[in-house]
């Protein structure tokens, strides 16, 4: 399956499986343009009167409001739940160009999307055949988790964890 078919394939079952989050993509994309990259292939995707418009990118370069790019061991790590949206950004996995605004809307798209999945069987079946397929493709290794901290580590938290005999496993 090609990213635009996939694409067609998660939003048309969005729809048919939820017809209010449904709605709200088409609320929050509104009429704007986006470039998606996964891997090599590419594609502009807009909504336009609550119809998916998706246009493979080619050679012309069509006006955007954003841009995403992932590759396909990114998403097999998300899809898995051994990796987390703001992991896979922090460590440049899933890269979003665009004023704040875009880039809000582009994540709030992916959050309906990630929202739906688990109360929907077809969009699980979605997700196990581009699993399957990447697998096939040799594309999904094991993606190490980096942990993110806010904030600088506590000398008492390390002093917990060395009395409990637990820091050797963190070094």
């Amino acid at each position: 399956m090609t990213l635009g078919e996939y694409i067609r394939a998660l939003v048309t079952t969005l729809q048919e499986c939820d017809a209010r989050a449904y709605e709200r993509l088409c609320h929050v994309v509104g009429t704007r343009r986006a470039f998606i990259q996964l891997d090599a292939q590419s594609v502009y995707v807009r909504m336009h009167h609550g119809i998916l418009e998706v246009e493979d990118a080619g050679r012309e370069r069509l006006p955007v409001e954003g841009k995403g790019s992932i590759d396909s061991a990114t998403v097999l790590a998300l899809l898995r739940g051994d990796l987390e949206v703001f992991e896979a950004i922090l460590d440049d996995r899933l890269v979003v160009h665009g004023d704040l605004v875009q880039i809000n809307r582009m994540f709030q798209a992916i959050e309906i999307l990630l929202d739906v999945a688990p109360r929907c069987p077809a969009m699980q079946q979605l997700s196990k055949g581009f699993v399957e397929e990447a697998l096939s493709w040799q594309l999904a290794p094991a993606v190490s988790r980096v942990n993110w901290y806010p904030f600088a580590v506590n000398p008492a938290e390390l002093a917990l964890l060395a009395r409990y005999g637990l820091l050797a496993q963190f070094q």
